[in-house]
């Protein structure tokens, strides 16, 4: 979830009808980091990463952090397919110092761009949580094993003769072993070699790691580049649709993909109906959601995250002070009538509440529509046990 105090963008939900039509909806185009060849919003640090390089003082670890969806692993393949495509020489391809490369793009048709997508390039290694085949989701932790392969690979010589490239994309899923593993490859960096780590919890990682990387914190983006890549992923986007989808993914392209893919802007008018009614609950209305919602996995993970950004943004905006506007159409009114019905207090309370009753339904393989109605029963009542489902 993005900073419980990070930036925001004016009763009832009706004016979202005007905007959604979720039968017409189209798929955003398939990308991942992998294979992005563009990257907009962090030019900055780009710029800073490329002098460093032509300065010859790039350093051997890199930690990228910044909330979650706005550009961390892109940044971090981008970053490894250009010193790939500088090849074996001081010079690369570029002939020398008197022709210093200005910028870090590879074009698609690229070989090494190729190979990166592909996963052949024999001189990368990326490290991530793996699929759990049993239970269908990603593993808690990343696997101390493949650190350690990681590390050998950096031992042998390079297989193009150029640099090495090891990317931990989401280090923070790293546990004590595996932190361990990683600073045994930090306390003896090889010549020519880089390791990325990703993160949106920098704080996670033992100081003993953090104190032997740069540290570069990437921001979220700006609603508008949000707009730009929603249209370029989306093309058939509505615009009503993706001004609102900008607005409520806080600086995060991930997050508003994944949220158009999954039909959020539906889902978000149905819980906000619910929501609407609060302190009164139509309780056969909120069980109806709950067994719709928890029948799928996607719908589920989308209304929790819109659940616990409500608390978040409203929590936001009674610690500085600030009316409610618009992110979805017409959800002001009701957050104002909310922040005037309950202590400020209540909403933060509730959104820490509401995150621990989330994990556990996610960790101990809880039912998901039990969690959705006490997640509602949350925002009703300031008493509310939360965890005691």
């Amino acid at each position: 979830m993005v900073s419980l105090f990070a930036e925001e963008e004016d009763d009832i939900p009706s004016d979202i009808e005007d905007v959604v039509d979720a039968d017409t909806q189209d798929a955003p185009e398939e990308l991942s980091p992998r294979s992005n060849p563009d990257l907009l919003g962090h030019e900055e640090i780009e710029k800073s990463l490329l002098a460093d390089y032509n300065a010859g003082r790039l350093p051997h670890a890199i930690v990228l952090s910044g909330p979650s969806g706005i550009g961390k692993a892109t940044l971090a393949f981008r970053l490894a397919r250009f010193l790939f495509s500088q090849g074996a020489s001081e010079g690369g391809l570029f002939g020398g110092d008197d022709a210093k490369p200005d910028t870090l793009y590879v074009a698609p048709e690229n070989p090494v761009f190729r190979r990166v997508v592909s996963g052949g390039h024999a001189d990368l290694e990326v490290i991530e949580r793996e699929m759990d085949e049993k239970k269908g989701r990603l593993k808690r932790d990343i696997a101390v094993d493949t650190v350690r392969e990681a590390k050998d690979m950096l031992r042998q010589k390079a297989a193009e003769g150029g640099w090495r490239v090891v990317i931990v994309d989401s280090a923070e899923y790293l546990n004590h072993n595996g932190q361990n593993a990683l600073l045994k490859i930090l306390e003896e960096p090889p010549s020519k070699s880089l390791l990325i780590l990703t993160t949106s919890q920098p704080g996670a990682f033992l100081p003993t790691i953090r104190s032997r990387c740069r540290m570069i914190q990437m921001e979220p983006l700006k609603t508008a580049t949000v707009a730009t890549l929603l249209e370029k992923f989306a093309p058939t986007i509505g615009d009503g649709e993706k001004e609102a989808i900008s607005r409520y993914a806080e600086g995060s392209i991930g997050r508003a993909l994944q949220f158009y893919a999954d039909g959020g802007m539906e889902l978000y008018r149905d819980l906000l109906s619910i929501l609407s009614e609060i302190p009164a609950i139509d309780l056969v209305k909120l069980q109806d959601m709950a067994e719709k919602v928890g029948r799928s996995e996607e719908a589920y993970d989308t209304a929790r995250e819109i659940l616990t950004n409500w608390c978040s943004r409203i929590a936001r905006l009674q610690a500085r002070g600030e009316p409610a506007a618009d992110v979805m159409p017409g959800d002001s009114a009701v957050f104002t009538r909310l922040m005037e019905s309950y202590p400020p207090r209540h909403f933060l309370d509730t959104w820490e509440k509401m995150s621990q009753l989330f994990n556990q339904t996610e960790w101990s393989n809880l039912d998901k529509r039990q969690a959705l109605i006490a997640a509602f029963l949350m925002l009703q009542n300031p008493d509310h046990p939360g965890l005691s489902l």
